[in-house]
């Protein structure tokens, strides 16, 4: 059958499987998955209460690299699919938004469990548009593999992007440099990911045949991540994706060791944000990027000591955070960037004043490239990364300092 008939047959079959709440498996019947095993043989229903996080071959069970739709056929598809015909964040079945929650409360737990077995961590953020070929990507890749070898773990939202650029620089800290070129230039015969949204499916949860062929490239770009994931030394550098079923759509990363996928995207960036506390840099991105960073703003906005105030690096070869971006006069974009550079320094100005500590809380706003500058800064920072860390794993965040719970 082609693969355009394949995804517009069964109509029935979607709101059959929302009824019953059939467990997932590796069957799949007409394209549509009826049944995902895990990888240890068991089975498990959308919602499932976890008591441990992902990890990649669990995400990726089903796929199969000589099917041109092999990732839309994973159980982490599979379950995409099912939260979109559920509502996406919002579902109107009680039932479902139970599920969801006692799924997320279980990461919470698992990735609390993790962490206080974990390196310092840093967060590195940034958008999912920056393509493999951007001299951007690299230098991002660069950057989180030097991180991971002076020992820290680095901590990203899972995604395409400046996302994965992070996780191919830890999944390499022990490999030859020319072990890494070879990976990127396989990631870049795929360099740009098609831009798709949540609206893939028809409503009896079939593809959407008019949008086939970018799951196919879809497919290409993601494969291209495995084929370079082949050249890493035996010995992987391990790293943590908080992704979300939110973005689905896109293919989570495979390069990370540890994923604490959610359902909720606010619970999900609360996370990736707070549980940051040894720094978190900023790569060029989007809207999601800019909320995070004011997400981080306002925790450092209410610190109540220099010693709360988290590293804020802004992470850009072409200083994308310090100027706004360039039009032609048709109106197309002919250089990006955000410029928050004097905003930032402008909140905590008026924030830090009455504390008398303007000064020293700016020293932890960088906006640089030079990674001694950047790994000092964050060593610098560890011994009260790690303490404030500890009490919130502990459940002990009304011991956390005073201010941060003044809103």
């Amino acid at each position: 059958m082609e693969l355009l008939e394949l995804a517009a047959t069964l109509p029935g079959l979607w709101s059959s499987m929302a009824k019953n709440r059939s467990p997932i498996g590796s069957s799949f019947r007409h394209g549509l998955p009826t049944q995902l095993h895990t990888p240890g043989g068991g089975s498990m229903t959308s919602y499932e209460a976890r008591t441990r996080l992902y990890d990649s071959a669990e995400l990726l069970d089903g796929f199969n690299r000589n099917d041109p739709m092999g990732f839309t056929k994973t159980r982490d598809f599979f379950i995409f699919r099912q939260f979109v015909q559920d509502g996406l964040s919002t579902p109107t079945s009680n039932d479902v938004r139970q599920q969801q929650a006692a799924h997320d409360a279980g990461i919470s737990g698992a990735l609390a469990s993790y962490l206080k077995k974990a390196r310092p961590l840093v967060g590195i953020m940034g958008g999912h548009r920056l393509n493999r070929d951007d001299p951007a990507y690299k230098m991002v890749a660069d950057l989180a593999q030097r991180l991971t070898q002076e020992g820290f773990l680095v901590a990203t939202g899972g995604g395409p992007g400046a996302m994965e650029a992070a996780h191919l620089g830890a999944t390499f800290v022990n490999a030859d440099e020319s072990d890494l070129k070879k990976a990127l230039q396989v990631l870049c015969r795929h360099s740009e990911l098609p831009r798709l949204t949540h609206s893939l499916f028809n409503d009896d949860g079939s593809i959407k045949p008019s949008l086939i062929e970018d799951l196919q490239k879809a497919n290409s770009w993601f494969t291209a991540a495995l084929d370079a994931r082949e050249f890493c030394p035996s010995t992987q550098g391990e790293s943590l994706a908080i992704p979300t079923w939110r973005y689905g759509q896109e293919p989570t990363t495979p390069l990370a060791t540890a994923y604490a996928k959610y359902f909720q995207n606010s619970i999900r960036e609360e996370a990736l944000v707070a549980k940051s506390k040894t720094g978190i840099i900023y790569a060029r991105g989007g809207g999601g990027t800019i909320r995070e960073i004011f997400q981080d703003a306002e925790e450092n906005y209410y610190a109540e000591k220099p010693s709360d105030f988290t590293p804020m690096i802004f992470f850009d070869p072409d200083k994308y955070w310090q100027h706004n971006t360039e039009f032609d006069p048709p109106g197309s974009a002919k250089r990006h960037g955000v410029k928050i550079d004097g905003v930032i320094t402008e909140m905590f100005r008026l924030a830090r004043a009455p504390r008398d500590d303007t000064e020293v809380c700016l020293e932890k706003v960088r906006f640089t490239i030079d990674f001694d500058e950047i790994i000092t800064l964050l060593k610098s920072q560890i011994p009260w990364a790690q303490a404030n860390l500890t009490l919130m794993l502990e459940g002990r965040s009304a011991e956390l300092p005073a201010a941060s719970w003044n809103r």
